[in-house]
């Protein structure tokens, strides 16, 4: 056995070996044991690792090990995207450093002034917030940084996407230049790398795991379903698969919300998370969730970092995630410390390839399961339901109970008081009505892959009229709506009349500027897909667009409008973070409003030139030239 193959047999102080066993911390992660030596040598870390791999003991030991006992002034400061992560670090490193008499001080948005003031003035010497917090005391001038030793990084790409480079570097700007720096990430971004090498001198690089890796304990599953099938599907997995303690990750807010009012129709002990939810909302669901007073938590990507919850045996995706990054985070949310968990993703036929190559670049394996139906829910629920009534009861309780049903089978007839106790019981009446028939894609090999990108055509209607080997043979098109045929009008390649988009506007639609164009690769049917796959709204809610070379125009319907600036606005474009704005009317900016766009349905407008635009010939008579006279022969 290696020297640090145990805690107990680490270099550490007493009193930090007592409190690992006292909280049960017996055999470390290679990820702690690869950066204890080099972090207790003085030097620089820059460590790539999972989530769930243990990072937070990985430089809390160390540094808790390299500071003198007792308050003083701060010496180490660790910096954290979210307020959740930075609360969970600083109760671990406070319990780890109780016996040293090692306090620490939380900053992060959220938390009280007064309270944040008073820990730091009692000789806080580690202090662990986020980095708009930090840059508010450093302002104030109620955090001083003269005598910081060491900085910690941790989670560094997240806090680089999330817009705090600025924070960052007044933070940096305000440390000595004599200091270990360390920065642990799950990623190592170009931009994560950049920073680590304007601020890190000589730094021991360590990996563990790849660039983007899952624990093996974690069984990926998807369940390929239509779009607007996949609550159903999900509420038929979840009474099947009785997950112990769950995440489900939505796009939007507003998904969230009504996803998990669904779920709480349905029985389940459900709650939802996201940034709109008040902080101190947030703590009370986030400490329900922590003590199973809630088994499931549906939650945005956002809202979700830096939840760390023991014990999380599914992560539920109700759609494909954008990039392999967001999917190896969310799913880093169960497997943790040797434990296994299951990652499910409900797949939509459009995003069968994007979720193909998603897997291909994680260099993960997965398992396709069929979607279970309402009569298998109901099976499932009714085995459940006779299993805990037919345990055995003992006691001298349950003895009076046995007495008292002899007593009532002996005066009623025995269908007749079952039937009567289950009607009774709510257990029975969701075990006979639970579950729903969800309608399926057809097996990917007996579909067309050009129709496998869009669900919304009739496949069995193109597959037999494309068969037909004699164009005239083919049946007369049926009679659909323009706006089902064609999807949303691209207006760059030939709007209205041949009016600008400026001129016109679609009733009961706001137009909105994306800021990302042609130049960076942004074509009508990418920007369809971004939008519908992105906000999870349909396509016909989406009205005329025009995409220019930086930056584009589109219409999406009113009622979609919060969902759809909630959704884009987390999303990145080939490495660039998107920003969706709302633009208002030329009225509201004293100019003339566009007139409002003719009905989908309308005839269009007749084309400059059309034969009913000419001017009518000129009479026949007087005006009219005499025609010259045939010439005549010699």
């Amino acid at each position: 056995m290696e020297p640090l193959d145990r805690f107990e047999t680490w270099p550490l102080k007493p009193e930090l070996l007592a409190g690992l066993a006292a909280q049960k911390y017996e055999v470390p992660t290679p990820v702690q044991k690869e950066a204890l030596a080099p972090a207790l040598e003085g030097r620089d870390l820059r460590v790539q690792s999972r989530t769930g791999s243990g990072k937070t003991l990985a430089f809390g030991l160390p540094l808790l090990q390299r500071l003198e006992p007792g308050p003083g002034r701060v010496e180490a400061v660790v910096v954290l995207p979210t307020r959740e992560l930075a609360q969970q670090v600083a109760t671990v490193l406070a319990r780890l450093g109780q016996p040293l008499r090692i306090s620490v001080a939380v900053l992060s948005g959220g938390g009280s002034y007064r309270e944040q003031f008073a820990a730091l003035h009692h000789g806080a010497r580690i202090v662990v917030g986020t980095p708009g917090r930090l840059s508010d005391h450093l302002a104030r001038g109620t955090l001083t940084l003269s005598s910081c030793k060491m900085l910690v990084l941790d989670e560094g790409d997240e806090m680089l996407d999330m817009g705090f480079a600025d924070e960052l570097d007044r933070l940096l700007e305000a440390l000595p230049a004599q200091r270990q720096t360390w920065l642990f990430s799950a990623t190592m971004t170009p931009e994560a790398r950049q920073l680590a090498e304007r601020f890190q001198r000589d730094a021991v690089e360590i990996r563990s795991g790849g660039q983007m890796e899952s624990a093996p304990e974690i069984t990926h599953v998807i369940y390929e379903v239509f779009r607007e099938h996949r609550e159903d599907a999900l509420v038929n997995v979840l009474h099947v698969e009785q997950p112990s303690l769950a995440i489900v990750f939505c796009h939007t807010k507003a998904e969230s919300e009504s996803l998990a009012h669904r779920l709480q129709r349905e029985g389940f002990d459900a709650a939802f998370l996201n940034g709109d939810l008040p902080q101190t909302a947030r703590t009370r669901t986030l400490n329900a969730f922590r003590r199973r007073e809630l088994r499931m938590l549906v939650a945005t990507d956002v809202a979700a970092r830096g939840i760390d919850v023991r014990g999380i045996s599914h992560v539920f995706n109700l759609g494909v995630p954008q990039n392999p990054e967001t999917y190896i985070h969310r799913v880093g949310r169960t497997g943790r410390a040797g434990a296994t968990g299951t990652a499910v993703t409900f797949v939509p036929p459009a995003d069968g390839s994007r979720w193909r190559r998603l897997m291909s670049a994680a260099r993960l394996r997965y398992e396709q399961r069929p979607v279970p139906q309402g009569d298998e829910v109901r099976t499932v629920l009714r085995k459940a339901w006779r299993d805990a009534l037919s345990s055995p009861m003992v006691g001298e309780e349950d003895a009076r109970l046995r007495t008292f049903a002899g007593l009532l089978l002996a005066e009623l007839e025995p269908l007749e008081l079952v039937t009567a106790l289950l009607h009774r019981d709510a257990g029975a009446a969701a075990a006979l009505d639970a579950g729903a028939d969800v309608p399926v894609p057809r097996p990917r090999a007996e579909r067309s892959d050009r129709f496998d990108r869009n669900d919304r055509f009739d496949r069995n209607d193109r597959n037999d009229r494309n068969d037909r080997n004699d164009r005239n043979d083919r049946a007369p098109r049926p009679e659909r709506d323009r706006a089902d045929r064609r999807g949303p009008p691209d207006v760059d390649a030939g709007d209205r009349g041949g009016r600008k988009l400026s001129e016109w506007r679609e009733p009961g639609m706001q137009r909105m500027h994306l800021n990302v164009g042609r130049s960076q690769g942004l074509v009508p049917a990418r920007l369809v897909a971004l939008l519908c796959n992105g906000a999870g709204i349909q396509s016909s809610a989406l009205g005329a667009f025009a995409i220019h070379a930086h930056f584009t125009f589109f219409d999406v319907r009113i009622q979609e409008t919060e969902r759809v600036l909630d959704a884009v606005n987390t999303l990145a474009w080939d490495g660039r973070r998107l920003k969706a704005t709302l633009v208002p009317d030329r009225a509201e900016q004293g100019g003339e409003a566009p007139r409002e766009m003719p009905p989908r349905d309308a005839p269009p407008p007749r084309a400059r030139g059309a034969a009913n635009d000419r001017p009518p010939p000129p009479p026949r008579g007087g005006d009219r030239p005499a025609r010259k006279p045939p010439r005549r022969g010699p």
